[in-house]
């Protein structure tokens, strides 16, 4: 039986994945390994190694402890959980080049919530 934080990892790495719309075809090719082989990682089937972690990690361009995100492993620092939404938006955001740009989505951010907020008041 799977241990849970195996589980969990294997979920993130899966939700990561999606995310960034890569296949399992083409996360195992990054990996040296098989399709089928990254099925049992985000099953929580197979256990990932550290250098695996590693290299997931660096390919989905995410801090390590972002995959351990879910379970009881301490974290360093305050970490927000995010929805996959909230998080595919904040990667879009921090690809922005322009300052402008940045505060124009700010803007409107906070001119949605305030609207938001008022409606639900």
């Amino acid at each position: 039986m799977p241990d849970p934080v195996d589980i969990i990892v294997g979920r993130n790495i899966r939700q990561l994945r999606a995310i960034r719309r890569v296949s399992q075809l083409e996360l195992g090719e990054a990996l040296g390994l098989t399709f089928q082989q990254v099925q049992k990682y985000e099953k929580g089937t197979n256990r990932v190694s550290a250098s695996k972690l590693h290299q997931i990690a660096v390919f989905l361009d995410v801090e390590i402890s972002v995959l351990f995100e879910g379970t009881d492993v301490p974290q360093i620092g305050n970490r927000i959980e995010l929805s996959p939404d909230a998080y595919a938006l904040a990667l879009s955001y921090d690809k922005l080049n322009s300052p402008a740009g940045k505060e124009a989505v700010k803007t409107i951010l906070a001119l949605m919530s305030a609207q938001v907020a008022e409606n639900a008041a």
